[in-house]
């Protein structure tokens, strides 16, 4: 079964002095009639564990994130991370800069891996 997976939009923080970790987020989109899954992340710009992650609410109200296993790219949707829904942490090992680009490497359950880069920008640069 064919997928037509493609990632029009792919950007990563810029890391914040002294975090050990920023946040990366892409646009995915699903032309497919299958759903499929993203499974893994991984950059041979990052040296150690990239973690898919989701956001979540306590029921006080309280934001947190956990670390999730893979995410879900339904059939003729997308799946389009942000602060606010899911994402991908990245341990922020370089300096990077605003403008570089980083290149990612997503692996999905059923139609094999996608290598994008994705531009450094600033927290809370809207879209």
């Amino acid at each position: 079964m064919t997928q037509a997976l493609s990632v029009p939009r792919a950007r990563v923080f810029q890391p914040t002095a002294g975090a050990p970790d920023t946040a990366a987020f892409f646009r995915i989109t699903n032309q497919g009639s299958s759903s499929d899954e993203l499974v893994e992340v991984t950059s041979p710009s990052v040296p150690g564990r990239i973690a898919l992650s989701r956001h979540r609410m306590t029921p006080s109200g309280a934001a947190y994130r956990e670390d999730t296993e893979r995410l879900q790219v339904p059939a003729r949707g997308s799946l389009d991370m942000s602060p606010m829904s899911s994402d991908v942490t990245v341990p922020a090992a370089r300096p990077w800069r605003v403008g570089d680009r980083i290149s990612f490497d997503l692996r999905f359950e059923h139609s094999g891996t996608v290598r994008v880069r994705a531009e450094v920008v600033r927290p809370g640069t809207p879209d």
